[in-house]
């Protein structure tokens, strides 16, 4: 009898070791799975805010060329209005509740630069923030600082942007981007021709998500933004969470709403932007 139950006592132990392997392998598939949604869900938040951070810079760089009577394309649609007050040069764009930007995004509210007034023109540091402004439906909060000069070593105009800034999507999802973003004017400045403009983006960057998860994102090929395309034509990311790294490309110059996203696993799946 004795040694019966001991076969039994012996078999339910080694049943409860075999259940216990597998709920613990179950948590970490679990807990893998969950880091790789994590990853993928900042990686499409990432990718929509570097376009909306590039539309902002857009709208900066034509109102700066606006107020030292350059030509400018912002849309007859936008109230700009110019303060001088105590040395400095106050500038709001008003785009009421939605106004269309040349490359068909559409934004609202209100974005208000300043500088000071008797500052060096070939370099000027601009403070930009915003009061309920919109791009394509998506809040932008917070502000940037840049330093804008007229001709960097290249000899071309370029802007370095100190962001911090908070994005709201419609479905309540939100986001926090922080970090340095040059933007480097490499074609078309001084045609009169906004087709022909085309940019390059370098830079470093945290974006953090709802959940408090954060990448941290370096600029590895720089992104070209022709102003003929909606979207970031190449270029691309490397995307940093928790020791692992995956990276986000953004295609081989075509215009189209697609980048691929290379998660720290190895896959590779397409995001779709807006």
């Amino acid at each position: 009898m004795k040694t019966k139950f001991k076969m039994k006592q012996g078999i339910l132990f080694l049943v409860g070791c075999l259940l216990c392997m597998t709920a613990c392998q179950n948590e970490d598939t679990i807990a893998t799975i969950d880091e790789v949604a994590i990853d993928d869900a900042l990686a499409q938040r990432s990718a929509e805010i570097d376009l909306i951070s590039d539309d902002i810079g857009i709208i900066v760089e034509e109102a700066y060329q606006e107020d030292e009577s350059y030509v400018s394309f912002l849309p007859e649609c936008v109230t700009i209005t110019t303060e001088i007050s105590a040395g400095f040069r106050q500038r709001t764009l008003d785009f009421g509740d939605g106004c269309e930007l040349p490359n068909g995004n559409i934004v609202g509210g209100i974005i208000v630069m300043r500088h000071e007034v008797d500052s060096n023109p070939a370099r000027r540091d601009i403070s930009v923030t915003f009061d309920n402004f919109t791009r394509n439906g998506v809040l932008i909060e917070g502000s940037r600082s840049i330093e804008r000069v007229l001709s960097n070593e290249a000899g071309n105009p370029q802007s370095t942007a100190v962001v911090n800034m908070q994005v709201t999507w419609p479905n309540g999802a939100t986001a926090t981007r922080e970090g340095t973003r040059i933007r480097e004017w490499i074609e078309g400045f001084g045609s009169g021709t906004w087709s022909d403009n085309v940019f390059i983006i370098t830079g470093n960057l945290t974006t953090t998500g709802v959940l408090g998860n954060t990448h941290a994102a370096t600029i590895t090929t720089p992104l070209r933004r022709e102003m003929v395309c909606v979207f970031i034509v190449s270029g691309t990311i490397e995307l940093s969470r928790n020791n692992a790294t995956g990276t986000l490309t953004y295609g081989d110059g075509s215009c189209d709403n697609e980048a691929a996203w290379t998660n720290p696993n190895g896959n590779t799946m397409t995001i779709y932007l807006d």
